[in-house]
Formats: structure tokens, sequence, C-alpha cells
């Protein structure tokens, strides 16, 4: 073998063997952001359910305030406290998301935040409690409905 004939081989050699590793990174890298985009939809998700389950939680506070008022009937210290216990979860996690803000969730779930905080109480006398707590549950009530559907979109899960 010649030596042009000798060089010309290992320059084959070594594109074949440099076009096998870029096909291998490519695979690599073809996995990797697949990977990447799964897992940052597992975090959508979780902030989701995080955020519904924390609106969920306000909506049943107000429900049972606006039921017992509805009915004239009150509360026991341990189911007060039972209820007490769903608003500061709720609130906490709520207040929480909507500083965090479009981060994780999309433009329309945090303006359904938003929108919430503003709406909340608006046009109600302060010292009128039943009327704050109706405000405040048909608010939060939907809040949910948009912040639920704001997911699926996002999410693109499909409505059943």
């Amino acid at each position: 073998m010649t030596a042009p004939h000798a060089i010309t081989l290992a320059a084959a050699i070594l594109a074949f063997v440099a076009s096998l590793i870029a096909a291998a990174v490519s695979v690599y890298n073809a996995r990797f952001r697949r990977f990447a985009r799964e897992r940052w939809w597992e975090r959508k998700a979780d902030a989701y359910s995080r955020i519904i389950e924390a609106l969920a939680a306000l909506v049943f506070y107000y429900e049972e305030h606006y039921d017992a008022v509805l009915e004239h009937h009150t509360f026991s210290e341990e189911r007060r406290k039972e209820i007490a216990d769903h608003w500061t979860r709720g609130y906490t996690e709520v207040k929480k998301a909507t500083t965090i803000g479009a981060f994780l969730i999309s433009a329309d779930a945090e303006a359904a935040l938003q929108k919430m905080w503003k709406e909340k109480g608006k046009g109600v006398d302060p010292s009128d409690w039943f009327s704050l707590v109706e405000s405040d549950y048909v608010t939060a009530r939907d809040c949910l409905r948009s912040l639920v559907e704001a997911a699926r979109k996002d999410l693109r899960v499909i409505s059943q």
C-alpha cells in the first residue's frame, strides 16, 4: 500500500468514526431533550395539581361557611379547626402560586389567579361577613374552573 492510499484509508476511517460519534451524540441529545421535556411537563403538572387542590380547599372552606349561615347551624370547635386548616393550606399555596406567577404555569392560569385576588370582596361592604364569604366563594370557584381549563390547555390534556 502506498503512502497516499494509506492516508486516504486513514482519513476515511477517521471520517467514519467521526460520523458514528456524531450519530451517537445526536441520539443522546434527542433522548436528553425528550427527558427534559417530560420532566418539565411533570413539574408543570405538579404545580397545577397543587394549585387546583389549594383552590378546592378554599372553595370547600367558603362553601362550608356559606351553607352554615344558610342552614343556621354552627360548627363544633373541632370542625371549625378542620375547616380553618383547609383555608390556611389553600390560601398559602394559592398566594405562593400567584407570587411565582408564570414560571411554571401559563399566562392564562396566572391571569385567573390575579383576577381572583382583584375581584375578591370587590363591591362588598367589609362589615357584611356573609356577603364577603359569598364573594370569596364565587371568585375562588370561578378561578378554580378557569385554572382547570388553563391547565388542560397548557398540559395538552384532552377534556373528557
